[in-house]
């Protein structure tokens, strides 16, 4: 059966949970236009996240499609210990203390107990704390030995657990928690394609990460997730030590004002641009459809936005994870997606990153690549890649043209399901030659994708097919007859 290449190239990140995890609706989510599975381990235990991944891969098997799964840690949420009845209402202009807890401490309308760290040793006379999503806002008024006294600014119904964020405050948590070096240890044991590391603050975090992994004898990529205001200033070298990133706008918006995100979210998008590294922007994408079964306009309107300020991939969390229609919002948003980009080509602008090419072979050869498939009016990109690297590259530049990640390295078909507009194809390949890594994807494209015998397209590869990072080669070849 031939198959046609993707119209929309900005891949779709769905959270899978009560909502979507079934075979049936698993199925559903991949025909929309799924092309990444998170499994958030905020939720679920390693049975539940087991069976779904297990599901997840089925179900592409059976389908015939690549879709690869990330693990998304936890980290360290920082929350309060339960209230006093589940709930407290907190009235505006009233004083409340902020103290240290265990878990074992019980909060009312008095005294609030907060997980993860210390309020007295953390937060300074003057700065805020925002809970419940950042509805109710405390302003430390006094800082004393058993708590900090704060003015409620603005009040509101507080429930058990809360989460609690302190923006203004100086929080230096570790991101790997005893919870997720027991999670991460499910995701080695399990081979998931990527791992998502929350609250990321510096390179240092990710080298951490990437050396456990390392240590247990495998090779996951990490996700930099990037939700605290102090990552902004070191976000360059979190790029450059990263497989990809997010812009996790959810804790992002509590750490930074509101009329911050939308530049804080082009910064991390450029960043990753610049170099080549994948980038996904995450939450509230379409949260009306949690309930709807249309988005807002202004829903939209932000999915454009991403769109035309570089992203690689959006993420659906609550939309498709608990929401009431997961593939209907899918199907939502690959439509808006198309549009999106083709707005994007129609305006032919020079893309900003384009200056970014360094003298490294491997980038010079991929930008060649995509001129030249410009000039000459090529039918596709193909990359002969055996990490995923080429296609990555090749992805940087946005070619108009339909772009092939070709490889016989089955994990690595998984990787570059995160490409913006790489559509990995498995090709069998026994031998170390590249012309015969070359001549075998000509033959993929023209079998499976029914391109004509005859059809130009621009080909990079390795000198050696065996070897990764050596993508050296440009050439402009034309469909074998069959």
């Amino acid at each position: 059966m031939t198959r046609k290449y993707p119209e929309r190239r900005t891949k779709i990140v769905a959270t899978l949970g009560p909502a979507s995890c079934d075979r049936d609706t698993v199925k559903d989510l991949i025909l929309a236009g799924m092309n990444v599975a998170r499994l958030n381990f905020s939720h679920g235990d390693h049975k539940t996240h087991t069976e779904t991944l297990k599901t997840v891969r089925s179900v592409a098997k059976e389908l015939n499609v690549i879709i690869a799964v990330f693990q998304d840690l936890c980290g360290p949420k920082v929350r309060i210990t339960p209230i006093k009845d589940g709930e407290v209402r907190l009235s505006d202009d009233a004083t409340i203390r902020l103290a240290h807890g265990t878990g074992g401490e019980t909060g009312d309308e008095n005294t609030l107990y907060v997980e993860a760290f210390d309020p007295v040793k953390v937060v300074k006379t003057g700065e805020r704390a925002l809970l419940a999503d950042g509805r109710i806002v405390l302003l430390a008024e006094k800082v004393e030995e058993s708590g900090v006294v704060c003015k409620i600014v603005a009040g509101g119904l507080l429930r058990s657990r809360s989460g609690i964020a302190v923006p203004e405050s100086k929080l230096d948590l570790d991101p790997l928690t005893e919870k997720d070096l027991k999670d991460l240890k499910w995701a080695i044991e399990n081979d998931v394609d990527y791992i998502a590391l929350s609250f990321v603050q510096s390179a240092a975090d990710v080298q951490k990460l990437k050396g456990l992994i390392q240590e247990a004898g495998k090779d996951i990529p990490v996700i930099s997730k990037i939700e605290r205001a102090g990552s902004l200033d070191c976000i360059n070298e979190i790029a450059q030590s990263t497989d990809a990133m997010m812009v996790a706008r959810g804790d992002l918006g509590l750490e930074l004002p509101l009329e911050r995100v939308p530049g804080a979210q082009s910064l991390v998008i450029d960043t990753a641009n610049f170099l080549g590294t994948p980038v996904i922007t995450a939450t509230q994408l379409l949260q009306s459809m949690v309930t709807e079964v249309r988005p807002t306009r202004a829903e939209v309107s932000d999915v454009c936005t991403a769109v035309m300020d570089g992203t690689d991939a959006v993420m659906l969390s609550e939309e498709t994870a608990v929401g009431k229609h997961p593939a209907k919002t899918v199907e939502v948003l690959s439509r808006i997606l198309v549009e999106a980009e083709q707005r994007m080509f129609l305006l032919d602008k020079p893309q900003p990153y384009k200056s970014s090419d360094r003298n490294a072979v491997p980038d010079a050869i991929c930008y060649a690549a995509c001129g030249a498939a410009d000039k000459i009016n090529c039918q596709a990109i193909i990359a002969g890649t055996q990490s995923g690297s080429t296609a990555r590259l090749l992805s940087k530049y946005r070619p108009k043209q339909p772009l092939v990640g070709a490889t016989n390295m089955k994990h690595v078909l998984a990787r570059m399901a995160l490409f913006w507009g790489v559509e990995p194809v498995f090709v069998p390949l026994d031998s170390s030659s590249s012309e015969e890594e070359i001549s075998a994807a000509l033959e993929t494209l023209r079998d499976q994708y029914g391109y004509k015998p005859g059809s130009r397209v621009v080909v990079t590869a390795g000198r050696t097919a065996r070897k990764t990072g050596t993508t050296s080669i440009m050439e402009v070849r034309e469909i074998p007859r069959g």
